[in-house]
Order: structure tokens, then C-alpha cells, then sequence
């Protein structure tokens, strides 16, 4: 396996295995190690920044195949044939939105 780092100004550094679940890269000036462990829940991962939220939020809505699914979604729920199934109230905010083009 391999794994690589990018930081905020788009340097990318390899990650080096050391053992079986330790991986280590070095910077200019320092050198981190990372320990990897199996999720107990994939969906785990409320700890994103702020920061970080907002560059996935834009990844995501800027992608148009994204944004028409959405669309497309919206239009079969609208006709009562809807495969999402969650928050009505969410989605719909969700989906208002995009097509007007918020993000």
C-alpha cells in the first residue's frame, strides 16, 4: 500500500510503512508518523475541520454530475418515486440549494 500526504500548499510527501500498521514521512523540517486502525464505523469521521468541511462542501457542488444527480433526485421525489430516504426536510434544503447555486 502506498500513501501519500498533501498539504495545504499542494506538496505531496510519500509515507514510508515501518510496520504493519505505522507509516512515517518526513517534511523539510520534521518527520510524522501515522497509525493506521480499522474504522468501527465507516461513516466516523465527524472530526473534518471547519476548514476542511468547506473544501469538500466546494469539491463536492462544483462537480456538475454531483449537482445533477441532486437535480435529477429532486425531480423523482417531486413525482413521488424517490430512492433517497432520510430527512425530507434536510434534503430538500439540501437540493433548494444547489439550484440556487449557493455553492
Amino acid at each position: 500500500m502506498k500513501i501519500f500526504i498533501k498539504n495545504d500548499d499542494g506538496r505531496v510527501y510519500e509515507a514510508f510503512q515501518t510496520d504493519k500498521n505505522t507509516f512515517t514521512f518526513s517534511t523539510e523540517n520534521t518527520t510524522f508518523e501515522l497509525s493506521l486502525s480499522k474504522s468501527k464505523n465507516e461513516f466516523e469521521f465527524n472530526s473534518l475541520t471547519d476548514k476542511q468541511k468547506k473544501r469538500m462542501t466546494k469539491a463536492i457542488f462544483t462537480n456538475e454530475e454531483v449537482v445533477d444527480q441532486l437535480r435529477e433526485a429532486r425531480k423523482n421525489r417531486d413525482k413521488e418515486f424517490s430512492y433517497y430516504s432520510g430527512d425530507e426536510t434536510e434534503f430538500t434544503k439540501l437540493v433548494d440549494e444547489v439550484n440556487n447555486d449557493k455553492y
